[in-house]
């Protein structure tokens, strides 16, 4: 799990910094999980995999923030997709996130319109 969902976002955070760096700006969007801010049972390595994460991202705000690069991260609760569906009951579903929905969180969060929020972990739970 930490594989899957810490490794990646420090491995490309390290790679996009120094040119963020160098321009002066950018911004940076993890997708954390409900989970890795509000444990439950069963979930134990990708609930500390998704906190990880989660703690990744406010450690990159300070200390890429001085240098003009915003990070954040949106954090789903449950995707409405194919295979979320089959797997998790209706139940469940009824408050699953779009893709979509997720992707035009993260197009805000790196526009200009949310130039003022850095460190932040937004819980995108669904209705």
């Amino acid at each position: 799990m930490m594989d899957v969902n810490l490794g990646p976002a420090l491995w490309l955070s390290q790679a996009v910094a120094p040119h963020m760096q160098r321009q002066g700006s950018g911004a940076i969007v993890h997708v954390a999980a409900r989970p890795g801010i509000e444990p439950s049972g069963g979930m134990a390595a990708y609930s500390l995999s998704k906190a990880a994460l989660v703690y990744l991202t406010r450690i990159l705000d300070i200390e890429l923030r001085p240098h003009g690069i915003r990070v954040n991260a949106v954090a789903p609760q449950l995707l409405d997709t194919p295979a979320n569906r089959a797997t998790f009951p209706q139940e469940a579903m009824a408050q699953a996130v779009a893709p979509q929905e997720i992707a035009d969180t993260i197009a805000f969060l790196v526009s200009d319109a949310a130039a003022p929020v850095s460190g932040a972990v937004l819980p995108a739970y669904g209705a």
